[in-house]
């Protein structure tokens, strides 16, 4: 637990190398239990990538040629009219190159364009046959590594590089309820929002969980349309006669319309008993990309406000007060927290420079996260998160060539284990949150569901919008669930698919026009209208010996749509 006192150090130097080291190790291992013939894929990876590098120079040159052949066909359109004018104008010589250039085409169409594509196709054809004989038996060699692939793998190597960090298989009713009894937790979810995906487990001993959400909101659309106006107008011209001309103009008019819009949020939740009834929040500034000079006039600039804010404190009765480490104070600028006492006791001098070594770190993600302490919930958000593959999905690492599978293997997990470090980061750089729980939770006999309804929507957006949406939906769905019931290992809920159905609308806007009249211009727009639609699921903890229900696979649980 040493090593993480210092967490930015600790990545850079050690952990980043172990976790490679493990990551490495894991691959090789499976490899070695598969038994594949790695000498004999590669010579078959060796040849299939000959192959397909042979057909990507056939694609060429018959590009080329039906470039040609297209180029031949308007030579011969061009020349064809050419002679036609020529013939009506009795003029030989307009005659006599048309009609060679026209013979000229077609021999080259005829001699060599076409017949040099059929042959291209041909040899195509010949060489992917190979390709493709050679990518099977790649596949079929790689087939006992890619059984072995395991959706928790990336868990299981975390676990190792940091053991102090657990994680299970699901969030389960234990779980939230820990989360509630000790945590003050804060359930995020609205009804614009739906759980796309969740990943739990302890960090020390205390209760963490990711969560990723759809989250649903109204914005405006700009819609524009145009019209085409003419007029006759009389003018003098140069000899002084009138005359008229006809004149064009195109009008342009533009309309806001509402319209939903839906995108990600991560975040992960983290509780702990350190400052129980402490609340702040930052928000990141990415001081990371200052240069040096910057980073001083920003942390001078922010000095002379913490002084101003602290003297208005101490004139009107206020709470604040500024950190001697004026550096830190800047940068982490958690100027709203309501007890400077706990703050203190949290913030010690190596948490402090921790939280600032994280906050101007150039190398890895630097300043971009957000942390929100609500007493004894801590919530952060940050950009890499919003970005990250949560995804551990075995069939991620499946390839025909045990090269790219082992690239595959790990430059995922690396990146994985990077995400989730960084995002515990901002913790770990705190002692006090190093500190195993005080509290326990009294078990609880029976619970109302047998699993969370962040489960359930998760398991409702495993099985997918599809399933669920009204059949005149033209965006995405928020599925919400509701608890129906439960019957021994199996919960049947009710889901709810809210999206909307687009109506094509014109309206007309007023605009002038040079005519010196009002026009009417027609501007296309959609009106989205909100529908939504009831269906049932039935969730079960998946088993492999388990018949009573089949359906999607996730999260340790097996969940289906219910068909009336």
């Amino acid at each position: 637990m040493m090593k993480l006192y210092e967490p930015l150090k600790y990545y850079n130097e050690q952990g980043k190398k172990e976790h490679l080291e493990h990551t490495e190790k894991a691959f090789n291992e499976l490899l070695e239990k598969s038994n594949i013939d790695v000498a004999g894929n590669r010579a078959t990876v060796k040849s299939y990538e000959k192959e397909m590098a042979t057909i990507k120079k056939i694609d060429e040159k018959l590009g080329r040629n039906k470039a040609s052949k297209v180029l031949s066909i308007i030579g011969i359109v061009i020349s064809a009219l050419a002679l036609i004018y020529g013939i009506i104008d009795v003029n030989v010589l307009a005659i006599v190159i048309p009609a060679v250039l026209i013979v000229g085409f077609s021999l080259l169409l005829g001699l060599v364009i076409i017949p040099n594509i059929k042959n291209a196709k041909k040899l195509k054809e010949k060489h992917q046959e190979k390709a493709d004989k050679f990518y099977n038996e790649a596949l079929s060699q790689m087939a006992p590594l890619n059984s072995l692939f395991d959706d928790n793998t990336p868990f299981k190597l975390i676990e190792k590089t940091i053991p102090e960090l657990v994680f299970e298989d699901r969030f389960t009713k234990e779980h939230e309820q820990l989360f509630k009894t000790h945590h003050d937790f804060i359930d995020f979810q609205t009804e614009d929002s739906s759980m796309l995906d969740t990943i739990s487990g302890k960090f020390m001993g205390n209760p963490f969980l990711f969560c990723r959400k759809r989250v649903h909101y109204m914005g405006s659309q700009t819609y524009h349309g145009s019209l085409t106006i003419s007029w006759t107008e009389s003018y003098r011209d140069s000899n002084g006669h009138y005359r008229t001309r006809v004149r064009t103009q195109t009008l342009h008019a533009s309309i806001v319309r509402p319209k939903p819009f839906y995108n990600l949020n991560t975040y992960l939740l983290y509780g702990s008993q350190a400052a129980p009834d402490l609340t702040f929040s930052r928000q990141g500034e990415h001081a990371d990309d200052l240069s040096e000079r910057a980073l001083e006039r920003k942390i001078k600039k922010g000095e002379k406000k913490l002084k101003k804010k602290a003297e208005k404190a101490l004139e009107t009765g206020g709470r604040f007060q500024g950190m001697t480490n004026t550096e830190f104070d800047v940068l982490f600028n958690a100027t709203n927290r309501d007890n400077e006492v706990q703050f203190r006791v949290m913030y010690t001098p190596l948490a402090q420079n921790n939280t600032v070594d994280l906050i101007t770190d150039q190398v890895n993600y630097g300043d971009d996260f957000k942390f929100e302490k609500i007493k004894r919930l801590n919530v952060i958000t940050s950009e890499h998160a919003q970005k990250w593959d949560m995804n551990v999905s075995a069939s991620q690492y499946y390839s025909y060539s045990v090269d790219d599978a082992k690239n595959k293997f790990i430059t995922f997990n690396q990146e994985f284990f990077k995400s989730v470090f960084f995002d515990f980061a901002p913790l770990m750089a705190v002692p006090a949150y190093l500190e195993e729980p005080c509290a326990s939770l009294e078990e609880i006999e029976d619970y109302d569901t047998n699993y969370t309804y962040y489960e359930h929507e998760v398991m409702a957006n495993a099985i997918g919008d599809n399933a669920f949406m009204h059949e005149d939906t033209v965006t995405p769905c928020i599925l919400k669930t509701s608890y129906l019931g439960k019957d021994g290992s199996i919960d049947t809920i009710n889901v709810t698919a809210k999206s909307f159905y687009s109506v094509e609308r014109v309206e007309f806007v007023s605009v002038f026009g040079g005519d010196g009249r009002m026009h009417a211009v027609p501007v296309p727009w959609l009106e989205y209208i909100p529908i939504s639609k009831d269906s049932s699921m039935q969730i079960d903890k998946f088993e492999q010996k388990n018949e009573s229900l089949s359906g999607v696979c996730y999260h340790g649980l097996v969940a289906k749509k219910i068909e009336y």
